[in-house]
């Protein structure tokens, strides 16, 4: 199958690129003793794509929700982190029972209350659960206060019997893309100021005889600056990428593109794609033409995108199949149920978004 003779609209992977992105990343922990990489689940959602980054050197695979872990562990990928917490008996009963198939699984913790209900249902199940601390060093999203703060909660938790602490996240991802709104000297400050209180929560919780085994977080954006006060680090889309990340994370390229249909050009003015809200997030901006300049992309409706001509290569013509480089992978991918694999302009894989959807 060639790659014109797809549907669309439709989510397409330039493996050459994909795999390139792979090995530059594990290229760059190779030597780096110490510390090692765990990429997140939330941006390719595909086992497929996860059992390549562990084949490139990776420790595990990061992701989000208890679902999301299914389909991995579904998959034969068992040393999983769920970077979040989980609250409530249905989600924590499932938990626990996912890791009698998955001893690699471990999940994030910042309150006494879910964390002994996690631990009593381990211990129902005849089980351990392995937890970090979930430490807020300035996302302000979940997480407990670093430093002495968190070794008291992580002293805390040593103590329920059902749970084995192996450490703390750390994941600060506003800072991943500071560099954008602050300026990079601003964003090289707030890493400084990051590390520090990341060091510090290690050296409260040594000083206690707390386990430091995993330090878990950073991100594509932060890597390069974080990986020295980390044991591992979660960089997702690293693997795909997109326009706006591309901007603070060069060294990765775009492997992701929507693909869409010309459906009308009603003036010289406009040109209607097949590519509306329904296939094209716009969270962090609209997407961008990819191969001709001089076009600007605008959502048009759940179904159609319109191409207004600003100063073009050349003219578009009905019928034409384009490219859009998407704004956010993540919640772009979200939007499809597979992708397909180009490699030159043939379609060498069909891939389930196996991930997709899983919010639960």
């Amino acid at each position: 199958m060639q790659k014109h003779d797809i549907d669309t609209p439709a989510l397409l992977v330039d493996l050459d690129i994909m795999e390139r992105n792979i090995n530059t990343l594990a290229d760059f922990f190779a030597d780096k003793e110490g510390t090692t990489f765990r990429p997140h689940y939330k941006t390719p959602k595909s086992p497929f794509i996860a059992a390549k980054q562990i084949a490139s050197g990776a420790v595990g695979i990061s992701c989000q929700k208890v679902a999301e872990a299914e389909t991995l562990i579904t998959a034969g990928i068992t040393d999983v982190l769920i970077t979040n917490e989980v609250v409530g008996a249905y989600k924590i009963g499932k938990l626990v029972s996912l890791r009698r198939h998955a001893p690699g699984l471990m999940v994030c913790v910042d309150h006494i209350l879910p964390a002994t209900e996690l631990s009593e249902e381990a211990l129902r199940q005849g089980l351990r659960m392995s937890v970090l601390v979930d430490v807020n060093v300035g996302q302000n999203r979940c997480g407990v206060e670093p430093g002495e703060t968190a070794a008291a909660f992580a002293k805390e938790i040593s103590k329920l019997k059902g749970l084995e602490l192996k450490g703390f996240q750390c994941y600060h991802g506003i800072l991943q893309v500071w560099d954008q709104k602050n300026g990079m000297e601003e964003k090289m400050k707030e890493i400084e100021r990051c590390n520090a209180l990341i060091v510090g929560t290690r050296d409260a919780m040594g000083a206690e005889g707390l386990s430091t085994e995993i330090i878990s977080g950073a991100g594509t954006g932060t890597y390069r600056w974080q990986y020295p006060v980390m044991t591992e680090v979660q960089a997702g889309s690293y693997v795909l990428m997109d326009w706006n990340y591309h901007i603070s994370a060069p060294e990765f390229d775009r492997a992701l593109t929507i693909f869409t249909t010309v459906v009308s050009t009603p003036s010289r003015e406009r040109v209607v794609v097949d590519a509306g809200y329904k296939t094209a997030s716009t969270d962090a901006g609209m997407p961008i033409l990819k191969g001709i300049k001089g076009y600007d992309y605008a959502s048009a409706g759940d179904e159609h995108g319109i191409l207004t001509p600003t100063n073009p290569d050349r003219e578009i013509k009905i019928g034409e199949k384009l490219e859009l480089y998407p704004s956010h992978c993540d919640t772009t991918i979200n939007l499809f149920d597979q992708y397909y694999g180009i490699r030159g302009d043939e379609v060498e894989v069909v891939w389930p978004i196996a991930g997709r959807g899983k919010s639960q």
